[in-house]
């Protein structure tokens, strides 16, 4: 978490003091950079670049989608063909970087405790069974 505040605060101070900041931008990065770095050891690295991250983007895009369904009729919803391409769009992406997260992590395992172990390791105390990957995905 310390290593991602940093990020933000060097790309802070490199603007200068009469600099305006965007900083409803930077805590979004903040927030998904150290999210994706404390839980799955993986690293956007939004604050090397002016653009979020694709999967940052989608995300943002996809929760205000999500918001904007659930207080409109299912009707509309449904009429609405480009905001379905790109919610649609939004979701792939998303399980795209999650199913590369995944795989990367399977094929370099690490012993690390974070989330994505518990997920790919863990095991059900009374099946015995795991997570399949496309439940993984979708928690992530």
């Amino acid at each position: 978490m310390h290593d991602i505040a940093t990020q933000m605060v060097m790309k802070w101070a490199r603007y200068g003091p009469e600099s305006r900041i965007l900083a409803t931008d930077d805590f979004t990065r903040l927030t998904l950079d150290t999210l994706a770095l404390c839980t799955m050891g993986y690293r956007f690295n939004s604050f090397y670049s002016n653009q979020m991250h694709p999967f940052i983007d989608a995300m943002v895009d996809y929760l205000v989608e999500s918001g904007r369904r659930a207080s409109r009729p299912k009707l509309a919803s449904f009429l609405m063909r480009s905001a379905n391409q790109k919610y649609a769009s939004d979701i792939k992406l998303m399980r795209d970087v999650a199913a590369g997260v995944v795989m990367a992590r399977r094929q370099n395992p690490t012993r690390k405790k974070d989330l994505l172990n518990a997920m790919i390791n863990g095991r059900d105390p009374k099946t015995g069974e795991g997570m399949d990957d496309e439940l993984i995905y979708s928690q992530m």
